[in-house]
């Protein structure tokens, strides 16, 4: 995230021209400080500023502020009920299920983000950091459970993450067959190879007056090609990669 964030991200200035985001030291750790879990029912700011490169996995290091930990713990609340609430419309998991009534005692999601905010804001301060009750807390490593067994390791879910798989290796292998063989590939692929090159020409000294960002890849160099490959696809979404996808398979 802070990568792209720092490499990839533009912004159009007044002027029409495309810039780095250039954002400040505490985003940047707010958003690589973001990922991983929080396990543990207190969350406060580490004392120092450290460099950002440092970090080696997720959840390595408490953010650098209140503000990078409050958004690290609201994630937290938010993504437990309204998984399951998706998973309920999907009809991965039944809503009536008497494992999920126990944990949640019937109510709605709406409800019980209301409930872990309150429980939050009760039980915090800057001496203890942000603590749920160890009520709430217990609650919520139940909830978190459930998701893992019911949702996120469901077959349902499993068997779709064959298929994505499937469509980014082989968006993947694709582009990184292209390096030395642009012409021919552009024919078989019109679509992927144009719009991959345009973004890419983007982030190299080919670029177009109107991007003023730092160049980042290098034509000349193979595994720095692969790596552009990688940072593209990271920033797809679900149907463009799709859409790519079937451009590959398609006639």
């Amino acid at each position: 995230g802070v990568e792209i964030a720092d490499k990839i991200e533009l912004l159009e200035d007044d002027k029409r021209n495309f810039q780095n985001l250039n954002l400040t030291y505490a985003v940047r750790d707010g958003i690589i400080s973001h990922c991983g879990e929080i396990d543990e029912n207190n969350l406060k700011p580490r004392d120092e500023a450290i460099n950002l490169d440092d970090y080696t996995y997720p959840n390595q290091y408490a953010p650098y502020t209140w503000e990078g930990c409050v958004v690290k713990v609201s994630d937290k609340i938010s993504y437990i009920g309204r998984d399951i609430e998706d998973a309920i419309k999907l009809g991965i998991i039944d809503e009536h299920s008497e494992e999920l009534e126990d944990i949640i005692g019937g109510v709605n999601n709406t409800i019980l983000i209301n409930d872990f905010i309150y429980d939050l804001i009760n039980n915090s301060s800057p001496e203890k950091g942000l603590c749920f009750s160890d009520e709430t807390f217990k609650r919520i490593n139940k909830l978190k459970e459930f998701n893992y067994k019911y949702i996120y390791l469901s077959n349902r879910v499993l068997t779709s993450n064959k298929y994505f798989e499937l469509v980014i290796n082989e968006i993947y292998e694709t582009l990184k067959a292209s390096y030395n063989n642009r012409e021919r590939y552009e024919k078989m692929y019109p679509l992927l190879i144009k719009e991959f090159y345009d973004w890419y020409n983007e982030y190299t000294d080919k670029k177009e007056e109107k991007y003023q960002n730092k160049v980042i890849f290098d034509i000349n160099d193979e595994k720095n090609f692969y790596k552009a490959i990688i940072y593209y696809i990271s920033g797809m979404t679900d149907n463009y990669a799709i859409k790519m996808y079937n451009s590959i398979i398609g006639f």
